[in-house]
């Protein structure tokens, strides 16, 4: 069996979850995993059991190239979720590197190393080439379905009338932080306790990184939703287990949701991939019960921009929409009227189940197949 090294960019939850979602299965089947990576990585990776070691390191950090010379030839692969800098120390080292991209169709630019890596898998989804497009790609590379664990759905607690909202990480290392850059997870709680009526839920489970829990503890000690941050395992217990998942429109979470038959309602983004991620989740349909910075603001063309100047454009929108107390209770009304239209959460999982339909199925098993491919090519 293989010694892997993981790391995840530090952009929130999502790489981080995608990644633990293909290293736990590797870990299933003997192999032995290490964790290296920071913040909201770093936090939910050191909340799965299965890693042999979890290390706290600044992948971009000046001190990060001798903490590679010392370590990575010690493992026979390495896999990253579009963390470039692991990747390429990696490389420079040459120790095998898997990079896992579940959001290829975003970069305005990606290094040339990254093409002559030993294994690229790009997870289908919104903005990514149609399937037929595999047959075209470098034999280094290979387009997956969704990369997600399979979950009981609705089934396992039918008669269940929890709700799980979801912020996912809600901060970025030098993109947005919260209490820095945005609020806006503390305006939308904050909403929830004023504008909206939660009361026909029996619990209300409010999840996302650990300054945002915190915050929220510190702020409404007595509240009626519970805060927590959650390991991935966990987040995927309370999924199966609720009658509905509110949730920013980021790309991993919604894509766990659909594919578990959960109904899904959107809250408006937090950062400007959400932005772009809920005008194709409309495109596509499945996004009937969302509410959009575009609803009440000037729409924005993000896609258009360099990758820096979408984050500032966003933020810049997203500070105006934090501080509007009439938007607030008008998209706080908006809320109400999504949760409370239950005859409708039918329709929306049938729309989400033909929409993983189109992007493939089994996405993680494919994964998982394609790096086992490659340790077998190196001689593992």
């Amino acid at each position: 069996m293989a010694r892997i090294i993981a790391t995840a960019e530090n952009f929130a939850f999502g790489p981080a979850g995608k990644l633990v979602t293909v290293a736990e299965r590797l870990s299933q089947q003997g192999h032995q995993l290490t964790f290296v990576g920071y913040g909201t990585a770093f936090q939910l990776a050191r909340r799965s059991g299965f890693w042999k070691d979890v290390i706290e390191r600044d992948t971009d950090g000046e001190n990060f190239g001798r903490y590679c010379e010392s370590s990575f030839r010690n493992f026979d692969l390495l896999i990253s979720c579009v963390d470039r800098s692991s990747a390429e120390e990696a490389k420079r080292l040459g120790v095998p590197v898997a990079w896992l991209d579940p959001l290829s169709w975003w970069w305005d630019d990606l290094p040339d190393w990254v093409s002559d890596l030993d294994l690229r898998i790009t997870q289908q989804s919104i903005g990514s080439e149609p399937p037929g497009h595999a047959s075209r790609l470098r034999s280094n590379h290979v387009v997956v379905g969704p990369i997600v664990e399979s979950i009981p759905g609705r089934e396992a607690a039918p008669n269940s009338a929890d709700l799980l909202v979801n912020f996912g990480g809600g901060e970025a290392a030098g993109w947005y932080e919260l209490g820095k850059d945005t609020n806006y997870p503390l305006v939308v709680v904050e909403a929830f306790h004023s504008h909206v009526d939660m009361t026909r839920f029996t619990s209300v489970t409010i999840t996302g990184g650990e300054r945002l829990v915190s915050e929220c503890r510190r702020q409404w000690p007595n509240s009626p939703y519970s805060f927590e941050c959650l390991g991935h395992k966990d987040f995927l217990d309370r999924l199966a287990s609720s009658c509905a998942f509110l949730t920013v429109p980021g790309l991993e979470a919604p894509l766990e949701a659909w594919s578990a038959g959960i109904p899904t309602l959107f809250l408006p983004p937090s950062n400007s991939s959400q932005y772009v991620q809920l005008d194709e989740y409309r495109r596509q349909g499945v996004a009937a019960a969302s509410i959009h910075l575009r609803d009440h603001l000037p729409g924005l063309d993000l896609m258009r921009l360099p990758l820096r100047d979408r984050s500032a454009h966003f933020l810049e929108q997203l500070g105006g929409f934090e501080e509007d107390p009439d938007l607030r209770q008008s998209w706080g009304k908006r809320l109400e009227e999504m949760l409370n239209d239950t005859g409708a959460w039918t329709q929306l999982v049938g729309n989400a189940d033909a929409f993983i339909d189109r992007l493939g199925r089994n996405g993680l098993e494919d994964c998982v197949e394609a790096i086992e491919a490659l340790l077998l090519r190196k001689g593992f």
